[in-house]
């Protein structure tokens, strides 16, 4: 009974790290592709769709990160991925930068 209860106990935190996975993925893609439809449809020039568009980089990669957390082992440490993480959301934001700029520019 202790062995399943020490189980379930190291799914838990697992099972929250997907969750949170799943939906920065899903948050991502949303704040990444609704400014896109929004400068097809308005036609007009707005910063704010193109600073969405480089904070779904980072939403991304802490997606990413939480996804690495939730496959690591029992008895790993999780919290490692975070060491990554934060400093690959800076730099992913670079290209996602100008990739928004480009693609909004374009479409806009």
């Amino acid at each position: 009974m202790d062995d399943q209860r020490t189980i379930a106990e190291m799914n838990s935190p697992r099972k929250a790290f997907r969750i949170v996975a799943r939906t920065g993925f899903i948050v991502a893609t949303v704040m990444f592709l609704l400014p896109l439809a929004n400068a097809l449809l308005d036609r007009g020039w707005n910063f704010l769709p193109i600073v969405s568009m480089t904070a779904a980089w980072a939403v991304l990669v802490s997606a990413s990160s939480f996804a690495a957390m939730a496959a690591t082992k029992p008895g790993g440490h999780p919290w490692v991925h975070q060491l990554w993480a934060v400093p690959v959301a800076i730099i992913a934001m670079v290209p996602g930068a100008a990739i928004a700029l480009l693609l909004y520019g374009w479409l806009a």
